[in-house]
């Protein structure tokens, strides 16, 4: 630095808008009592007050880098023992050996009035600041919790919808559609494992002379009744389902010809043996089994276990027939 601006009678100093001292006059250093080595290549902030540091945030960064000048700021600086000395301040901003530099020129000054007024403003406008800070994060607060609201009410919705496109509305069994399905599931990997099911068929005896005798609401609740009887009797891993009218098909799944007729002739007995809610009622079923086998497809297993249960009801109903025992006769 020459020497004419070292001793010259302002105080000068450049900063990088990091806040990093490039340079500092000997004026300055002498107003601070600082020597070069204590704030050469240090921040700005270690040479003002609390307040200014923040006025420099947010007026004279802003203005030097849109205005590329600042004229006549009102600045406090802290000398090292603590005292205060208000200054007014002048800068430009240049390149200087390849960096962009704010050169600042500071004039110590008596009158404080317009400085304290502006440091005012800057509080105010801090405190503006965080208050709308605090609002806009505690709105934004409120908005994602309406959002996750939302979002469960959706997924709850789609959970419903997806329940409904799978069960039956009256017994709340499985659908005719999810037991094509579950039945195709089965065949295939049947025919890779070779590990054998049955589908079980089951049709309960004389139900429209129940409808005709008893109405149909009491035709309803019977079959709600039998099917969660069905679900009871049956295995977790089995899929009851409703296949039509009073008919229901249940899909035994690891389950051999002499398996699937003694849990078949579990379920026909229970359904005897139940008391019903109305007394004079006497409810049976009768069904039809068939056990996979090579070659089978979702039509052939279907219509095997099929006409066991046409032979049970043709054989005076409340029986059980296995589709190998037609192959027999």
């Amino acid at each position: 630095m020459e020497e004419r601006l070292d001793f010259a009678p302002c105080g000068y100093v450049s900063i990088k808008d990091d806040g990093t001292i490039v340079c500092i006059n000997q004026t300055l250093l002498t107003l601070l009592d600082y020597k070069m080595d204590d704030v050469k290549g240090k921040l700005i902030y270690k040479i003002l007050t609390k307040p200014s540091q923040s006025f420099y945030q947010l007026y004279f960064l802003p203005m030097i880098t849109i205005e590329e000048k600042v004229e006549e700021m009102h600045l406090t600086l802290e000398t090292k023992d603590g005292s205060h000395i208000p200054i007014l301040l002048s800068a430009v901003r240049r390149k200087s050996d390849g960096m962009l530099v704010n050169e600042c020129i500071l004039f110590p000054m008596k009158q404080r009035h317009a400085y304290e007024q502006a440091m005012l403003l800057a509080k105010k406008t801090a405190e503006d600041s965080e208050r709308s800070k605090k609002e806009a994060l505690m709105e934004l607060e409120k908005v994602q919790k309406e959002l996750e609201n939302k979002q469960t009410e959706l997924l709850q919705l789609n959970e419903k919808l997806q329940k409904l496109a799978m069960t039956d509305e009256l017994t709340s069994l499985y659908n005719r559609r999810i037991y094509k399905r579950e039945l195709t599931e089965n065949l295939s990997i049947y025919k890779k494992t070779r590990i054998p099911f049955s589908l079980l068929m089951v049709d309960i005896d004389y139900f429209k002379d129940i409808n005709d005798t008893y109405g149909h609401v009491t035709g309803d609740r019977i079959l709600k009744a039998l099917a969660q009887m069905l679900v009871t009797q049956s295995r977790k891993q089995d899929v009851v389902a409703r296949y039509g009218g009073e008919e229901f098909a249940i899909i035994l799944t690891n389950t051999t010809v002499a398996d699937s007729i003694q849990i078949a002739e579990r379920i026909r007995k229970s359904v005897e043996e139940a008391i019903w809610d109305i007394s004079s009622l006497s409810l049976t079923i009768s069904a039809g089994i068939a056990t996979s086998r090579e070659g089978d497809n979702r039509k052939t297993i279907q219509t095997r276990a099929d006409e066991a249960l046409y032979r049970s009801k043709h054989n005076g109903r409340n029986q059980i027939t296995h589709a190998s025992q037609l192959e027999r006769v």
